[in-house]
């Protein structure tokens, strides 16, 4: 589970602490995989993390107008 959610290291040592890291994981999976289909991209949840992590202090349209020129060749 740890490698196909992109934990890295578990950050506390009891159940619960765990289980809310690993939910953390899985909305923000769930959010890269919306934010993919919202756009419709076709580019991979890992590109769509990165450039959401790029993006994440600059504008709105710089990351939609990124998307749409690599949707529209």
């Amino acid at each position: 589970m740890k490698q196909h959610l992109s934990i890295l290291k578990f950050y506390g040592h009891n159940d619960q602490t765990i289980y809310d890291q690993v939910y953390l994981v899985m909305i923000v999976y769930c959010l890269n995989v919306l934010a993919q289909l919202n756009t419709e991209s076709h580019q991979s949840s890992l590109q769509i993390n990165w450039l959401l992590k790029a993006f994440l202090w600059k504008l709105i349209y710089t990351w939609v107008q990124k998307v749409q020129k690599e949707r529209d060749p």
